[in-house]
C-alpha cells in the first residue's frame, strides 16, 4: 500500500513517527510531507524517515495563512499526481482534504483540539474518516465520519510500547540524576486557534522573572524559547538542546508550567506534573486533570507558580505522579498502533469501529 502522510506542525511529525516504522516494517510504501516552522521540522524527520518532501513555510498573520494555501495546494497536487497513494493521512486540514477529493483517495484525518473551529469546520467536508479522542467534547455535525479511541494523540509516539528515553540528556546539560527540573514554556500563539489571543509571556514578563527565582530555590530552571525570546534577564534560563531531544528532557523533568497544552499533555503521560496556563480548554486535559489529577489548568499566574512552590517542596512528588501515570495507561490504548491497524484495514477498520467501539481494545 502507498500511503502519505502530512504534518503541518513540528508536534503532529512525532505523532506519526512510530506508526511510519511499523507501517515500513509492515512493507507499505510511506511518504511524508510538510510544512516547516522555525526550521526544526525537517531536522526531527531526519531522524525518522528518509522519503520526505516540505510544502512550504507557515505564516503567522492570517493574510499569510490564507494566501500559503494556494502556495501548498499547487505543492500537494504535485505530490499527490507523482506518488499516486492510495490513502492519505494527515490532522485534520483542508490542505490534504481538497486534493484528497480531487484525487478521489480515502482521507484519513485525526483531531483534539476543540477551539480550532475553523479548521475542523472546513477539513470535515473531505474527510472520510475523523480520528478523535473519547474526551474531545465538541459535538460534529457529521458523527458517522468520527472514531472515538481511548487515549491522546500524544500517546501515538509517548506510550512505553514505543517511547524509551535517553538518558544521557541530563548528562549532557550538567543536570544530576537526583536533581529537581522545571521546565517553562511560553507560547507564540500563531496558530488559526489561538488568533487574537495574548501570550502570558508579554503581559506577566516582571512577574515571571520573580517566581523563576523562586523556583530556582527548589530546583533547575528552564525555559523554552523556541517559539518567543523571553529577554537578557531570562538568558541563562534558556533550554538549548537539539530538537529532537525535547521529549527526552521533558520526560526527566519534577514539573512543567506553561501555555501550550500539547506539552501539557505530553508531561502528563510521561509521569511529569503539569500545570497549563491557558485561557481556553482542551478536552485531553480536562481528562487528565479531571480523571488523573496530573495537573490543572488556571488563568492566574500568581495561583500557577505559587501551587508550583508547593509541588516542588514534596519529596514524594514525582513517586505519586507515577502512580497516576500507571492508572492513566491502564486505561488507554497504544494509540500509534490502532492508527497503523486503522489505516492498513480502510474502509473495513471504519466500519468495525462503527459497530464495536471496544474492538480497539485489543491495543491495550
Amino acid at each position: 500500500m502507498r500511503i502519505l502522510l502530512a504534518c503541518y506542525h513540528p508536534g503532529e511529525l512525532h505523532v506519526v513517527k512510530y506508526v511510519i516504522k511499523l507501517l515500513e516494517q509492515r512493507s507499505h510504501h510511506v511518504k511524508l510531507v510538510f510544512t516547516e516552522k522555525e526550521n526544526i521540522v525537517e531536522e526531527i524527520a531526519k531522524k525518522y524517515h528518509d522519503d520526505f518532501e516540505l510544502l512550504g513555510f507557515e505564516k503567522n498573520s492570517l493574510f499569510g495563512k490564507i494566501f500559503n494555501i494556494i502556495k501548498i495546494e499547487s505543492k500537494f497536487y504535485r505530490v499527490v499526481k507523482t506518488f499516486k497513494p492510495d490513502i492519505i493521512f494527515s490532522p485534520s486540514s483542508p490542505y490534504s482534504g481538497i486534493i484528497a477529493k480531487l484525487f478521489n483517495i480515502p482521507h484519513i484525518c485525526w483531531a483534539d483540539t476543540e477551539t480550532a473551529t475553523f479548521n475542523l469546520k472546513t477539513s470535515l467536508p473531505f474527510i472520510d474518516a475523523l480520528l478523535i479522542p473519547d474526551c474531545f467534547y465538541l459535538k460534529l455535525k457529521n458523527e458517522k465520519k468520527t472514531i472515538k479511541y481511548s487515549g491522546y494523540k500524544e500517546l501515538a509516539y509517548l506510550h512505553p510500547k514505543h517511547f524509551h528515553p535517553e538518558k544521557s540528556i541530563c548528562d549532557r546539560l550538567g543536570n544530576k540524576r537526583d536533581e529537581k527540573i522545571v521546565l517553562l514554556r511560553f507560547s507564540a500563539l500563531h496558530a488559526m486557534h489561538d488568533l487574537g489571543l495574548v501570550s502570558t509571556s508579554i503581559s506577566y514578563k516582571e512577574k515571571i522573572i520573580y517566581y523563576v527565582k523562586e523556583l530556582e530555590k527548589y530546583s533547575k530552571v528552564y525555559i523554552s524559547t523556541t517559539e518567543r525570546e523571553m529577554g537578557i534577564e531570562l538568558e541563562k534560563n534558556k533550554l538549548k538542546i537539539h530538537p529532537n531531544d525535547y521529549l527526552d528532557f521533558l520526560s526527566f523533568c519534577s514539573l512543567y508550567i506553561g501555555e501550550g497544552t500539547t506539552t501539557a499533555s505530553e508531561a502528563g503521560v510521561m509521569g511529569v506534573p503539569w500545570i497549563n496556563i491557558q485561557q481556553t480548554k482542551r478536552g485531553y486535559l480536562i481528562d487528565q486533570e479531571e480523571k488523573y489529577s496530573l495537573g490543572f489548568r488556571t488563568d492566574n499566574i500568581d495561583h500557577a507558580f505559587t501551587t508550583a512552590l508547593e509541588w516542588l517542596k514534596q519529596d514524594d512528588l514525582l513517586v505519586n505522579w507515577k502512580k497516576k501515570r500507571e492508572k492513566l495507561l491502564n486505561n488507554k490504548i497504544d494509540v500509534a498502533s490502532f492508527f497503523v491497524w486503522f489505516i492498513e484495514n480502510y474502509p473495513e477498520s471504519h466500519k468495525v469501529m462503527n459497530d464495536n467501539p471496544d474492538y480497539q481494545l485489543i491495543f491495550k
